[in-house]
């Protein structure tokens, strides 16, 4: 019974990992049946674990969320910058796009959570780095709700539009480097004075 509950962990621990990497190579939601075949196990095992790919898409935003929660441990304890933490988090959100799609399948009330549960992860470690100065003042923890949104918009072009960039001379990832990177120095920066009143 204990080899089979062993065996049953490590088959789930493989399916995760596979399925975490498969998120962020492919551009395309990876059906069940490659996850198997990349993994080595027999589709029956990989249902049993998982009997569809949103199940799946659960199982790998738990285990991110995990990591997470660690990151912003050392963040609270300041072995990790704020800004590094956002940006992880930015960068995560754009390479696993097919994640993101999967869970925009999800009902409303079920995206909702997630945002939420996010959103109050988040929450400490932005009001800390907001009273030291570090983030600008007008800017709120539910205000990365939007940002993740825009994010995503922004960098979920097709085929012809990804085409048609590269034919103008454009590369993909170095925009979307140089758009996190806008937005980073956005909300660290200085807020702009209020209109009448003169910059120092």
């Amino acid at each position: 019974m204990r080899t089979r509950r062993g065996d049953a962990r490590r088959n789930r621990r493989a399916i995760l990992q596979v399925a975490g990497e498969a998120f962020s190579e492919s551009p395309e939601v990876v059906p069940l049946n490659e996850i198997a075949r990349r993994t080595g196990l027999g589709r029956a095992t990989v249902y049993r674990h998982f009997p569809d790919r949103h199940a799946l898409a659960g199982a790998v935003v738990a285990e991110y969320f995990g990591a997470l929660k660690e990151a912003v441990d050392a963040t609270m304890n300041g072995r990790r910058t704020f800004r590094d933490l956002l940006q992880w988090v930015l960068e995560t959100g754009v390479s696993m796009r097919p994640l993101v799609t999967l869970m925009g399948e999800l009902p409303p009330n079920a995206q909702q959570q997630y945002t939420t549960e996010l959103i109050a992860v988040l929450s400490p470690p932005f009001h800390l780095a907001q009273a030291a100065g570090q983030l600008r003042d007008d800017v709120r923890p539910t205000d990365l709700a939007w940002i993740m949104a825009m994010l995503t918009a922004a960098t979920d072009i097709d085929a012809a539009s990804a085409s048609t960039v590269e034919a103008v001379g454009g590369d993909r990832n170095a925009a979307i480097e140089r758009l996190l990177n806008v937005i980073l120095d956005g909300l660290f920066a200085a807020p702009r004075p209020a209109t009448g009143q003169p910059a120092e």
